[in-house]
């Protein structure tokens, strides 16, 4: 009996973590965390070959005003992340305005839809900031 509820137990766990990662892939709308202003539109996927998660950069926006540029369009932005816990850990975030690399963390929030992206200059996330993107 004991050993049917531990299995059990587990299998619900790994549905639940499975379920925020469905919810993180799609688009999103990156928000910068000083101004709120949306400045872009980001597709988070999985990728099948090596089953890590990215995320390009799907539309551009400047002062509120879309722009056309193709040097930001499907640039890839979120980069060599694996699920862990129903977060995306371990992999890179490219500011392309500023030409880095940050170490990422990328967690789902249920209550309110959004996702919280944690850019950082070390690996623990101690040095850094976060921002809120919107579906």
């Amino acid at each position: 009996m004991k050993k049917i509820f531990v299995t059990t137990l587990f299998l619900a766990i790994a549905l639940i973590s499975n379920a925020q990662i469905d919810k993180i892939l799609g688009e999103w709308k990156s928000v910068d965390d000083k101004t709120g202003e949306v400045t872009g539109v980001v597709e988070i996927y999985k990728n099948p070959d090596n089953g890590m998660y990215y995320g390009k950069t799907t539309r551009v926006f400047e002062n509120g005003k879309e722009l056309f540029d193709p040097q930001f369009i499907g640039m890839i932005v979120i980069k060599d992340f694996k699920e862990e816990d129903g977060k995306l850990v371990g992999g890179t975030l490219y500011e392309p305005h500023e030409d880095k690399n940050y170490y990422g963390k990328i967690s789902y929030n249920a209550k309110d839809n959004t996702l919280i992206i944690r850019g950082s200059l070390d690996k623990r996330g101690w040095l850094g900031r976060s921002q809120t993107w919107v579906k």
